[in-house]
């Protein structure tokens, strides 16, 4: 009889709801947030992690490319900060020069020099 009880009283436990306080899912830890950032800048340049970083060490810069990407993030801080954030005007990100090419490929119509 008491072995019944117990385990009713357990089963309970298991199938009733949590009332204890729950900490919001919606809170990402700094990893997945970079992890964010890091697939909308591939995404807006059109290339894989391994353009920049090396798969076998994320943080190490011994890439061309990963030293230039972070010249480039600076850049981009510096625009939004100037105003490019998007509010009023354009926000500076990469598509802005890349437009899905790891290099940008694009000329004025006209050489700035020679324009009246």
């Amino acid at each position: 009889m008491q072995r019944t009880i117990l385990l009713f009283a357990l089963a309970l436990t298991f199938l009733a709801p949590d009332t204890r306080a729950q900490t919001p899912s919606k809170i990402k830890s700094e990893e997945e947030q970079m992890r964010e950032v890091m697939v909308t800048m591939s995404r807006q340049l059109g290339v894989t992690c391994t353009a920049c970083h090396n798969t076998e060490n994320f943080k190490s810069a011994e890439k061309t490319t990963f030293k230039v990407a972070k010249e480039h993030m600076k850049i981009t801080q510096l625009l939004i900060d100037a105003g490019m954030n998007g509010k009023q005007g354009p926000k500076a990100d990469c598509y802005l020069c890349h437009r899905g090419e790891l290099k940008p490929n694009f000329k004025e119509k006209v050489p700035p020099m020679l324009k009246k």
